[in-house]
């Protein structure tokens, strides 16, 4: 059975996820897809990832151009102090740029990806978890061959 590109979009950018390690941030990062509940305080840290349509236009006779947004909320173990939270914060932060700017193609897949958004702290009592957070929102591009969302174009 095929797998619409948008889907290998998101799994591959997920993938790029996994392979976050922040040197400053104790413990292992889970990274969990589409969560609508509170992050386990035992599962910190934890990136949560959600994905939105943003265009899908037809540009040409070949090519369909569409723009996802992916946004990115990383949570913190409350075990330090705010300083030192916030300090994980950046590295995290850091790290999760290391990853996705490493290949902003997703192995192929995109024809681009942008961070168009940052922040740090503004989730607590969001209800997701952790105490200390950040957030990056980025758009992936990538082309589909018109009226077939499941071949790449050139």
């Amino acid at each position: 059975m095929p797998t619409a590109i948008r889907e290998q979009v998101l799994a591959a950018f997920e993938a790029r996820l996994g392979m976050v390690v922040a040197a400053n941030l104790p413990g292992s990062i889970t990274v969990y897809r589409g969560l609508r509940k509170q992050v386990p305080d035992g599962k910190l840290p934890a990136l949560v990832m959600k994905a939105s349509p943003v265009s899908s236009d037809q540009e040409s006779a070949a090519v369909t151009r569409n723009v996802e947004r992916i946004a990115v909320t990383g949570f913190l173990k409350a075990n330090a102090s705010d300083a030192e939270l916030h300090r994980q914060g950046v590295d995290l932060g850091a790290a999760i740029l290391r990853v996705v700017e490493a290949d902003p193609t997703l192995g192929g897949l995109a024809v681009d990806t942008n961070l168009t958004e940052a922040d740090q702290d503004e989730a607590d009592g969001e209800g997701v978890g952790g105490l200390g957070d950040i957030f990056f929102a980025f758009t992936v591009e990538f082309w589909t061959k018109p009226g077939d969302p499941y071949a790449l174009a050139p």
